[in-house]
């Protein structure tokens, strides 16, 4: 299985799982048991899909992939796949690392029961008050060695919160939110009706409205958010002897199945798919995690060997590997004449064990 081959590439060692979730939408507008409408990361909203959960390693390596139904919640996907991933490969330990929409309680108890440990994305803003108050004083974070971040870590129901602040993170958080609220203003001044625009979702919960359609911004909200700017937590059932900087490195590896995705949905064009029943859904994307699993191994043994190259720079490099096939007009012989290769796939063809020569060659029936 992919897993089996990840675990052996990284040495029999498969114990930190980054998990994510995706939509992939149809050129369709009729449900079925499996193509269903549900929330669209895509923006296809009222078109059917599939919610597709993938695992990874740390190095980004595929090592399994789930399909649910589109209206599936994704945190109703992690458990079942955690479950079958160790159940699968008889693991004793591993650490799944998660962002915050597989963060409810029902997670994390299931996770406990079945002994898996796990660094999920805090919802800070959502923790009783006392802990948000402990939180938002700076004063008693500690400052990481070697850069301007800080951490301030805290129990919370048997678990550990791990906070960090990073004036860098601060600063892109303040700039977003000024440049995303004059967007919104500048919106609102050419409306009729700016009462369509109020409602709590992003940046327009700033937003007041006195009289019936005079607008403006609350200042009050606005210096409350501007108190989060730049913090990040982590909770975990982790024990103490994993040190906070650890935790917080696992959780920022989650770019690692982001960039998984990209590579799924850009490059390998898994969607929008153009099948319907349900068998041949799932054979498309299985086909296409096997595609997946090929570029990315392929990824990672030219990183280590060789140097780091992207895997468009990795197809376009086996893609000009061609052979012209030429035929004598008096012997009818055949030859074949190889193309130049490029550096990338000389080196590419020689880490995976197959010889490339550049010279011409008959073509024989043997």
């Amino acid at each position: 299985t992919v897993g089996t081959v990840t675990r052996a590439l990284l040495g029999g060692s498969l114990d930190v799982l980054f998990f994510d979730c995706t939509t992939l939408y149809f050129e369709s507008f009729k449900e079925d048991d499996l193509k269903q409408n549900g929330y669209s990361k895509d923006c296809k909203f009222g078109q059917p899909q599939v919610l597709l959960a993938l695992m990874v390693s740390q190095e980004g390596l595929p090592v399994s992939y789930e399909v649910f139904p589109g209206a599936t919640f994704e945190g109703h996907s992690l458990i079942p796949v955690l479950e079958e991933l160790k159940r699968k490969y008889s693991l004793n330990r591993v650490v799944c690392v998660a962002d915050r929409g597989m963060l409810n309680e029902a997670n994390l108890q299931a996770m406990e029961a079945v002994g898996l440990h796990y660094i999920v994305g805090a919802k800070l803003k959502q923790l009783p008050q006392l802990q948000q108050q402990k939180i938002l004083d700076l004063a008693q974070y500690q400052t990481v060695v070697g850069s301007g971040e800080r951490w301030f870590e805290l129990p919370y129901q048997k678990r550990r919160i791990v906070v960090s602040y990073c004036p860098k993170r601060a600063d892109k958080d303040r700039h977003d939110r000024e440049q995303s609220i004059q967007r919104l203003l500048k919106k609102i001044g050419k409306s009729q009706n700016p009462k369509t625009f109020l409602n709590n979702y992003g940046y327009k919960k700033f937003l007041t409205i006195s009289g019936k359609t005079r607008l403006s911004l609350n200042e009050e909200k606005i210096a409350q958010a501007a108190r989060w700017d730049g913090l990040h937590g982590v909770i975990t059932n982790l024990p103490e002897g994993v040190t906070a900087d650890v935790l917080l490195s696992h959780y920022r590896g989650l770019w690692q199945v982001e960039e998984t995705f990209r590579i799924t949905k850009h490059d390998l064009k898994v969607r929008p798919i153009y099948h319907w029943t349900p068998r041949r859904v799932r054979a498309h994307i299985a086909i296409a995690f096997m595609a997946l699993t090929a570029v990315r191994h392929l990824s990672y043994r030219t990183a280590l060997q060789y140097k780091r190259l992207s895997p468009q720079v990795i197809r376009n490099a086996l893609c000009h590997v061609q052979h012209s096939v030429l035929r004598h007009t008096k012997t009818h012989k055949r030859y074949v004449i190889p193309s130049q290769f490029s550096p990338e796939a000389k080196k590419i063809y020689q880490l995976m064990g197959i010889k490339l020569s550049g010279a011409p060659y008959a073509l024989t029936d043997d």
